[in-house]
């Protein structure tokens, strides 16, 4: 306890970490406001009558910040940001110029973030329009005219560009990742509304067996995520007393953490809602068959459970080499005189880093996998009569959390140094 009562008076005497806690508490109460603001010609009865029935509206509020059922003038949130990111880093696989410029260090990730927010913006227009053409096609909201439906367009577009623009101050001046932060706060503010009604419906049984399987999911993500593999590196050139001065590093379970999650939500959600819009508009009876099909599949619990398990897990692999440059890493770990003992430095340490990073991404991926699912399943099998949280939401959450505590630790002990020098 003391140990503890000692860390949150480390916290607070650094004016630094103070001045973040504010600045993400600021940030939170802002974005809250903006989502109580109604945009022009939609309704949140009308967005909730459209998806109602369906995991889309989940989906899509989950990866817009938890926004989207609200109608307000950020309902689309990050979902196009977050689709020009998955365009950018698929095109990067399969354009050369692209892969140079992602190798070009922090100058070429700071133009391909440039591109992805100039990517956002007509995305944004076009999914506020899908959005509304959806709604008029279905009968759920009235025929705007060209200067109002031009306003809800703009207003929409703008809060999605505000809400990325949040994004990426949380990320500069505030804890934890920005995107997933502002995702992790929508998800959190729907929580106390669905935890009341589901325990009004649960019987006795169903809320012990609900409260264990959640405790049980939660300190499984904390344990997976904190995991790692620690691969010794020794320094030629640095000698201490008795040998060799050592190192290491530290290769996570979870290496791209919960993104995998957050795209294969986006992605998922992406041809339901075309699916919707066609279907909306009847342009003709081929096209609507086609596309209610495609609805019905998907709409399939456990179809659609297998097709997220599948996309989890193939973008934890994409986002591992992505992130994990073992060349690089062991290219850096020559020039530093560090090496791993029994590999020779250069490819072999590369490819020793690599079948490292594979082996530890297929457990960690399958586990992110099924835990996304998990809750879908055990409401499929009767066990549970709803989830609080869904597996996404729930791996969101304690990732980021665990992210900004990470972030709080980190700043404690680079203070607690910085006294000595």
């Amino acid at each position: 306890m003391s140990k503890f009562k000692d860390k949150i008076e480390a916290i607070f005497r650094s004016k630094e970490i103070r001045s973040k806690i504010l600045f993400s508490i600021m940030i939170m109460i802002v974005f809250r406001l903006l989502s109580a603001i109604p945009v022009v010609g939609i309704t949140s009865d009308s967005i909730r009558k459209l998806f109602e029935g369906t995991e889309l509206g989940d989906m899509l509020s989950t990866v817009s910040g938890g926004v989207l059922e609200s109608a307000s003038i950020v309902a689309i949130g990050l979902t196009p940001y977050i689709n020009a990111s998955i365009i950018f880093q698929l095109l990067g696989t399969v354009i050369p110029k692209l892969d140079e410029i992602q190798k070009e260090g922090q100058d070429g990730r700071r133009k391909i973030q440039m591109y992805t927010r100039i990517l956002a913006v007509p995305l944004a227009i076009l999914q506020s329009f899908v959005i509304y053409a959806t709604l008029r096609g279905f009968g759920l909201v009235e025929q705007l005219d060209a200067l109002h439906l031009i306003t809800m367009c703009a207003t929409l577009t703008a809060g999605s560009m505000i809400m990325m623009w949040f994004g990426e101050l949380v990320s500069e001046d505030g804890l934890g990742g920005g995107s997933s932060y502002l995702i992790m706060l929508g998800i959190l503010s729907g929580v106390p509304g669905t935890l009341r009604t589901l325990y009004q419906t649960m019987d006795p049984f169903q809320k012990w067996l609900y409260s264990i399987i959640m405790a049980v999911m939660v300190i499984a993500v904390v344990v997976v995520t904190e995991a790692e593999r620690r691969v010794t590196i020794q320094y030629s050139r640095r000698q201490r007393a008795g040998g060799a001065l050592e190192s290491y590093i530290p290769i996570k379970l979870t290496q791209s953490g919960v993104m995998p999650v957050i795209f294969a939500s986006a992605f998922i959600s992406f041809p339901q809602l075309i699916g919707k819009l066609l279907i909306s508009r009847d342009i003709s009876e081929t096209v609507t068959n086609i596309s209610q099909r495609v609805l019905d599949v998907l709409s399939n619990a456990y179809i659609s459970n297998a097709i997220q398990f599948v996309l989890i897990v193939a973008f934890s692999f994409f986002y591992l080499t992505v992130v994990f440059k073992t060349d690089e890493l062991a290219e850096n770990l020559q020039k530093q005189g560090a090496f791993i003992q029994g590999i020779r430095p250069g490819e072999n340490t590369s490819e020793y880093l690599r079948k490292i990073s594979v082996r530890l991404t297929v457990v960690g991926a399958l586990f992110l996998a099924i835990l996304a699912i998990l809750p879908s399943i055990l409401e499929q099998l009767g066990l549970i009569s709803g989830a609080i949280i869904s597996g996404t939401g729930l791996l969101i959450v304690v990732g980021v959390i665990l992210d900004i505590k990470r972030d709080v630790e980190s700043m404690v002990t680079v203070r607690s140094y910085d006294k000595y020098l």
